[in-house]
Formats: structure tokens, sequence, C-alpha cells
């Protein structure tokens, strides 16, 4: 049986666990999965979950900005790069104390190239409940025609 996976670190662990190579190195595999995880959930906050949905008039954005207060998101074009934009930060009073960090906090960035079948000037958007909905109208295609041809005597 061949076992393939893309994700190395959990192989890595399962092919060690059982071998009783001690105490030190198991601590150690524990450390850097652990390691390995919390970056992987920070990454996954660095660019947030992403619909994508294709309507008869455009295409619907649904990006997920929970605890990111709207009015702080920054939504980019630049030719025809929209980029979306924003922190989430944590702030608790002076007498309290933090005693677990289990959300993600701080910059995120997520950027998407419109194809050549819509009107980025038409872009528009909307909060709902944490997710920012970026509208994209689409460009009407050029309907067949007929063209007439004149002659020169």
């Amino acid at each position: 049986m061949i076992f393939r996976s893309s994700d190395l670190l959990a192989d890595f662990e399962r092919l060690t666990r059982g071998l009783n190579l001690g105490s030190e190195f198991d601590e150690v595999v524990d450390n850097l999965s652990n390691g390995f995880k919390h970056a992987g959930d920070a990454a996954k906050f660095a660019t947030p979950g992403v619909d994508a949905v294709s309507t008869a008039t455009g295409y619907e954005f649904y990006i997920d900005l929970p605890g990111v207060d709207p009015s702080t998101v920054e939504l980019t074009v630049d030719g025809r790069v929209v980029t979306v934009s924003a922190s989430r930060e944590l702030t608790i009073a002076d007498d309290a104390e933090l005693v677990h960090a289990g959300r993600r906090h701080g910059s995120l960035s997520r950027s998407f190239r419109l194809g050549p079948d819509v009107d980025a000037e038409g872009l528009s958007a909307r909060s709902e409940h944490g997710v920012l909905i970026v509208s994209v109208p689409k460009i009407e295609a050029p309907k067949p025609r007929k063209i007439e041809i004149t002659t020169v005597d």
C-alpha cells in the first residue's frame, strides 16, 4: 500500500509514533508540530476565506472578516487587481489579563485579478454579519451583427 499525503508533518508524526525514541524526541516533535499548526492558523487569518459566485449579471466575492469593523476595511482597485486589506486587534481593559489567545489578530490582505469580462469601475461592496460582499458586474458580450458591405463603382 502506498500512502500519499500533502501534510508531511502529519506523516512524520504518524511514522515516529510508537518508535520509543525517547521523551525528549517526542517533545521536540510535539513542539515542532504545534509551532507549524499555529503558524498555519495565523496564515489562515492573514488570507481570509473567500467564496466566489458567478451570476448572470456579475460576480460576487464573499470574504470572511469576523470581528473586523467594516469602516476600517480598505478595498482598492489597481488596474484589474482588487485588494482587500484590514486588521483585527484585541483590546482588553487595563485591569484585565489575557489568559488565553485562541483567535488570530493582526493584519490581513487578499487580492484578486479580474478577468476581461467585468466592469471594474462598477465594483461595489457591502458588509453583512462579518462577511464583506464584493460585487463586480459583467460586461455584456457583443452581440452578433451583420455588417453591410458597400461597393464602389
